[in-house]
């Protein structure tokens, strides 16, 4: 597959700071803010995230990690995987500001499977999207509250990110044809 682009850690980490300081000014009077990342691709995100709006914050954050694999709308098509994270939320979600994390955002599919999925467990007061890579091709109505990258694609190039968490110098965002 032929490699169209690619984004490094130094880009990464350049966007992640510019999420994180806009998440902090938004949020720096809220009290109550989880940050959950979406099994897989969103859950290393959060970590990060967290990590460092805590620092930002000057507080400890909670967070979780939410699996959409029952929620999915294309069970059919993409079967639920047999090793999943489970959802797991570390605080009652009722009336709380709820950061949903994921890496790419496409369609908006996975989205509304985590929505149902946080929806099935409490009524957060309000739910924001942060994601690293918004590439368009949204079938429903989500936009990403912050994104780090916003990349127009093909419909037949694939976004995949690799965030390493212990060895953040080999990020990287990669855009590849199928073609």
């Amino acid at each position: 597959m032929p490699v169209r682009k690619t984004i490094d850690s130094p880009e990464i980490k350049e966007a992640l700071t510019t999420m994180v300081a806009t998440l902090a000014e938004r949020h720096g009077q809220t009290d109550s803010l989880i940050v959950v990342g979406i099994a897989d691709g969103g859950v290393e995100l959060a970590r990060r995230l967290t990590k460092l709006l805590d620092q930002a914050l000057g507080r400890t954050l909670e967070t979780g990690v939410v699996n959409v694999a029952f929620q999915r709308d294309d069970i059919g098509q993409n079967p639920i995987p047999k090793q999943a994270a489970a959802t797991h939320l570390p605080a009652d979600v009722d009336n709380a500001t709820v950061l949903l994390v994921d890496d790419v955002l496409s369609t908006g599919r996975t989205i509304r499977a985590a929505i149902e999925e946080l929806f099935s467990i409490g009524r957060p007061g309000r739910v924001e999207l942060a994601v690293l890579v918004d590439r368009g091709h949204h079938c429903l109505p989500f936009s990403a509250d912050v994104a780090g990258f916003v990349e127009e694609t093909d419909l037949s190039e694939d976004v995949v990110v690799n965030l390493n968490q212990n060895q953040p110098a080999d990020d990287r965002i990669t855009i590849t044809s199928r073609d």
